[in-house]
């Protein structure tokens, strides 16, 4: 890992400030004294307190440009993530995952500017945990071989490039598990993943992880995980110990039996991510910890 280091914020680009993690970036990034510019393709967006320009990613993908504003540093959030999506149509998936990003890429080295892509997991199969920053990607998914096809195109045009992969990130009040907290206090049951695990980084970190890349520069590929996995099964009852209520109303599932793909519900989804942590003063992540915060919880109600 290569360190340029500045002495002061500059301007900052945040393509896909609508994103999950783009609206909790862009702001942050303020705070951190950058001047910030972020993107969206929905035109009704609503514009807040941060300049945003239009910006269609297939559109870029279609005419090989983007029409991006000048900035010392980039955070590409954009993509589409879902598995299911990409899955569906793998066509669409890559051109904005791949093509799309890698124009970016292009755009940004001709002006001088560092580009730092959001990556995941997904790049590898979840065979074995704790998968290394030098490990050859082997992706089982339609999402994992764009991210992975993207990162390696990226890397290859400026070696000034920061990839930062990340395992499941929950932000404040995750829908998924604020449902499972109420359908409990509400003296239901759930029914939740026995067979599908999550390594879950809390949205605060990544933020946290992004703005220490952003003052400080480091280049190839980062990670951010938690430092073990966990089952939804183990997370949904870890919601019905906090608030007291008895563990047999959650109920083990299976990830096939509601459309989940083949690949898309791996064995391991850690990354080896010390390192990266211990750098930037950043502690090791326990992943219900995690379910913790996004939720309120504490050792109990």
């Amino acid at each position: 890992m290569q360190s340029h280091e500045r002495a002061r914020a500059g301007t900052a680009l945040v393509v896909g400030g609508d994103s999950r993690i783009g609206r909790a970036l862009a702001p942050a990034l303020v705070r951190c004294g950058f001047e910030v510019m972020t993107t969206t393709r929905r035109r009704s967006a609503a514009t807040g307190d941060v300049a945003r320009r239009i910006l269609d990613l297939e559109d870029v993908a279609r005419h090989g440009s983007a029409n991006l504003p000048e900035c010392e540093v980039a955070f590409l959030c954009a993509a589409v993530s879902s598995y299911a999506a990409c899955r569906n149509d793998e066509t669409t998936a890559r051109t904005v995952n791949v093509d799309a990003s890698a124009v970016i890429g292009r755009v940004l080295r001709a002006r001088g500017s560092r580009l730092v892509f959001l990556s995941t997991n997904a790049v590898f199969d979840g065979a074995t945990p704790l998968r290394g920053a030098d490990e050859k990607p082997d992706g089982a998914t339609a999402y994992g071989r764009s991210k992975a096809d993207a990162e390696s195109l990226l890397l290859a045009l400026d070696s000034a490039t920061a990839v930062l992969r990340l395992t499941r990130v929950f932000r404040p009040g995750e829908p998924l598990l604020a449902d499972w907290l109420a359908q409990l206090r509400a003296g239901g049951e759930v029914a939740a993943f026995a067979d599908m695990v999550a390594a879950p980084i809390g949205l605060d970190q990544v933020v946290t992880a992004l703005c220490a890349i952003a003052r400080h520069g480091p280049s190839g590929i980062l990670h951010l995980s938690a430092r073990r996995d966990v089952t939804y099964f183990e997370i949904a009852r870890r919601i019905a110990n906090r608030i007291g209520v008895a563990a047999d109303r959650v109920r083990p599932t299976g990830a096939a039996e509601h459309g989940i793909g083949p690949g898309e519900a791996p064995a391991c989804t850690t990354l080896a991510c010390d390192e990266f942590l211990a750098g930037f003063g950043l502690a090791p992540i326990e992943p219900l910890d995690v379910v913790d915060a996004v939720l309120g919880l504490g050792s109990s109600e």
